[in-house]
């Protein structure tokens, strides 16, 4: 009976299995990485709340930085390109300068072309010619005409618009190096439009061999590359492989990720089809404010939707038979009850093996606590001896600053003046002490890598004190890193730095008059620092 019952669920395990798909680790790699999209959108949006607050208002700076930050959201938000594109353009209306002016609508033209709003590119673009455009954006222009007559001949019936992208190209090509990114993808579109297909894949290949993994320029020509191979089933490797570089790298408009939902719903793969349409593909054509997505989305997504229904439908029909294959089994595993019984002795002695084991992993994580109680001992000592180790050394450079003294008087007094010269010439004692503190600068910012990080954090807004040059702590972190050693006495920390009591006073004082904590407890707070 119980080999019965045993061959019976293994026949129903294998008939609901049967037909499931062997998971591709690629598959699975976009799988995760699409779970964690939200994480690199916020990380993405974290950098540029960085960018935005270099912002410096209406000067040649904040120009660059409001262009800088309309490019990093040219893949990822159509309405935030065009408003920083907009404020880069009033400030160059400001200066009055042409180029910048130009410069901002041709991006505008770009960011109108890549949005699916065709006419608007093509009415700011038309108000320029190549006789027109200012030395320097040439290039920019010519690449602009270039993507805005592509777009337009593939979406639209004007052939002309073939030829007019071919002539911006043709302009284009001797004012891009070969060895840029850029300059390869053009070369890759003029061999795409002279169908040298085999040309085009070489280009495609070397701009992937120039591109930072999971980056945009990755994805792009991953994407590039798929297009021109032969083998099904590479060209879907490089799809998933563009499509996990666009998630990583925040991008909302992609084509990798709809061309994969589309392959994989022709392939039988309606779950994984149906997810990757319906909670990215149109949930970021959507967010990314564009009319050209959506509407390519729109075309395939009914039918992957209407498939994924049906297969629900399928599913719940299997469903029912298996409820019913688990009434049978319920009626077979009632009769293994008697089984089960004299199995009991078993778990008994089972369980009591288990409870030994418990309390040996008891005792290990007692041993392992009284180990943590050791390493936190350990860092207390590390500390006073660091503390110990810097008074010796600064004792020993007050004691060579005395014996030096003494040797020259004692020469003075009628020894070889030869050996008063030699003495003489030795280096001076500030340049020992100077090799003091960048010893000492070292070896605390090696323990503490963070603590000027820390520190400034307990100072109020536009108070930090940093380093200059190449010095790795300033007088007053010296006196606050010895603080934070537990040597909190002004006239030892004076004795230690060859500093007088006063000045070592006078720093903790402006100091803690420049905290955000109070006054009372800022030391405290430094101790603290981790």
């Amino acid at each position: 009976m119980k080999r019965i019952c045993i061959l019976l669920t293994l026949a129903i395990i294998a008939f609901f299995s049967c037909g499931a798909p062997r998971e591709d680790p690629l598959l699975v790699e976009l799988d995760g990485v699409l779970a964690r999209s939200e994480a690199y959108e916020e990380f993405f949006l974290q950098r540029m709340d960085v960018l935005k607050q270099l912002r410096s208002g209406s000067d040649s700076q904040g120009y660059d930085i409001n262009l800088r930050i309309a490019k990093e959201y040219m893949t990822y938000s159509l309405d935030s390109t065009l408003r920083y594109l907009a404020l880069g353009r009033r400030i160059a209306e400001a200066e009055r300068d042409p180029y910048k002016i130009e410069e901002t609508d041709l991006l505008r033209v770009r960011a109108y072309a890549k949005g699916g709003f065709h006419s608007d590119a093509l009415d700011v673009f038309s108000q320029y010619d190549s006789l027109s455009i200012p030395e320097g954006l040439e290039a920019l222009y010519y690449s602009t005409g270039t993507d805005l007559y592509g777009e337009l001949a593939v979406y639209s019936d004007n052939s002309d618009y073939w030829q007019l992208q071919s002539r911006c190209r043709r302009a284009l090509l001797p004012l891009t190096d070969e060895g840029t990114y850029e300059g390869l993808n053009y070369r890759r579109q003029a061999a795409e439009s002279s169908r040298n297909d085999s040309l085009a894949r070489d280009y495609a290949r070397r701009m992937l061999d120039m591109s930072p993994v999971n980056s945009h320029n990755y994805a792009e020509a991953a994407f590039f590359y798929s297009t021109y191979l032969e083998d099904e089933k590479e060209e879907t490797q490089w799809l998933i492989r563009s499509a996990i570089s666009d998630v990583m790298s925040a991008t909302r408009d992609y084509a990798s990720l709809n061309e994969l939902a589309v392959r994989l719903y022709r392939s039988g793969d309606i779950e994984r089809a149906f997810r990757y349409a319906g909670d990215h593909c149109m949930r970021d054509a959507i967010a990314y404010g564009g009319k050209l997505r959506p509407w390519q989305v729109a075309q395939f997504f009914p039918d992957i939707e209407k498939a994924y229904a049906d297969r629900i439908d399928h599913s719940q029909r299997r469903m029912t038979i298996m409820v019913i294959v688990a009434a049978v089994l319920l009626v077979l595993l009632a009769m293994l009850l008697v089984l089960i019984a004299r199995r009991q002795r078993t778990l008994r002695r089972v369980r009591g093996e288990l409870e030994r084991s418990k309390a040996s992993v008891e005792k290990r994580n007692a041993d392992l606590e009284n180990v943590n109680a050791a390493l936190q001992e350990s860092g207390r000592v590390r500390q006073e001896y660091i503390a110990l180790f810097l008074e010796s050394l600064s004792e020993h450079i007050d004691s060579d600053r005395k014996y030096k003294n003494h040797v020259l008087r004692y020469l003075r007094r009628g020894n070889d003046k030869y050996l008063v010269e030699e003495i003489e010439a030795l280096p001076p004692i500030d340049d020992d002490i100077q090799a003091f503190y960048r010893m000492f600068d070292k070896t605390f910012c090696n323990l503490y890598p963070d603590f000027v990080e820390q520190f400034n954090a307990l100072l109020a807004d536009g108070e930090s004190i940093l380093p200059k040059g190449d010095d790795l702590l300033t007088p007053e972190l010296r006196v606050f890193a010895l603080i934070k050693l537990g040597i909190s006495d002004s006239s030892r920390i004076a004795s230690l730095l060859h500093y007088s009591a006063n000045t070592i006073y006078n720093y903790r004082a402006k100091v803690k008059n420049k905290a955000r904590v109070d006054r009372a407890t800022f030391e405290q707070a430094v101790m603290a620092i981790e």
